[in-house]
């Protein structure tokens, strides 16, 4: 699986060059829109630096991330998913 980095709301420039450092492995990168954030600094410095693949508003991006990071399950694993949730009692 490729790495992805996300970096959020925060001060500074440490955050972005670790983003930045992802990028150039090859991985995914997502920054928080600043129109999002409480503190836009750090986002704002991955982006202006062009470490950002993606920015994301807060409200998005779980389903950014479950859908670009989630990844295709093996058969196995779907099987397995499967067998366990017929197995799994049920409270009411």
């Amino acid at each position: 699986m490729t790495a992805v980095g996300v970096i959020m709301t925060g001060m500074g420039d440490d955050g972005a060059e670790g983003l930045g450092a992802i990028k150039a492995a090859g991985g995914m990168t997502v920054a928080q829109s600043e129109d999002t954030c409480v503190v836009s600094g750090m986002p704002r410095a991955a982006i202006v630096k062009g470490y950002a693949n993606k920015i994301v508003s807060l409200d998005a991006l779980s389903s950014f991330l479950v859908s670009h990071c989630g990844g295709e399950r093996s058969e196995r694993e779907k099987s397995d998913k499967q067998e366990k949730n017929q197995r799994t009692p049920v409270s009411s």
